[in-house]
């Protein structure tokens, strides 16, 4: 049976919220061991909560302290290898976007002349107001299917 979806919001009910709040605080520990054992690292975790007097600590309070101090310990480098602000995330996934929204445009204009070649070849007229970058693309389509159509009839096996 599917869960609902949740809506990510303060929940106004303390009862509710305090229910909620343990049910996902024992599925984040019970993440965090699954993590720990599984892939065999080392972490640690802190849990402050309004529904609790002390802090929660994962897996206890010395292991958690000998953690923090390695990462304390470590040389900046290292310790920025891998992480990214939230600009230069965003900067990267714009760039990511961009580049597959020119492949997809690349792919529809191929499309899109292709079709333009089979109406062609229906004798259909080609348009006046045609832009010379529209024809050269035509041609260039027109090209590759006549080559792709040779070599499918081995007439020239070498382009």
């Amino acid at each position: 049976m599917p869960r609902n979806k949740v809506k990510f919001a303060l929940i106004e009910n303390e009862n509710d919220r305090k229910l909620s709040y343990k049910k996902r605080e024992k599925g984040f520990l019970t993440k965090a061991e699954e993590l720990r054992t599984l892939c065999d690292v080392e972490m640690a975790a802190i849990l402050y909560s309004p529904f609790n007097n002390e802090p929660k600590v994962f897996p206890n309070h010395g292991a958690a302290i000998t953690t923090f101090e390695k990462l304390v310990e470590l040389p900046t480098l290292k310790k920025s290898k891998n992480m990214v602000t939230s600009d230069e995330f965003t900067k990267k996934r714009i760039e990511k976007l961009n580049d597959k929204l020119l492949k997809v445009r690349k792919k529809n204009k191929v499309k899109e002349v292709t079709n333009e070649m089979y109406e062609m070849l229906k004798c259909k007229e080609i348009s006046i107001d045609m832009h010379p970058y529209d024809l050269n693309d035509l041609s260039y389509v027109i090209k590759q299917k006549l080559i792709q159509c040779l070599q499918q009839q081995r007439i020239l096996p070498f382009l």
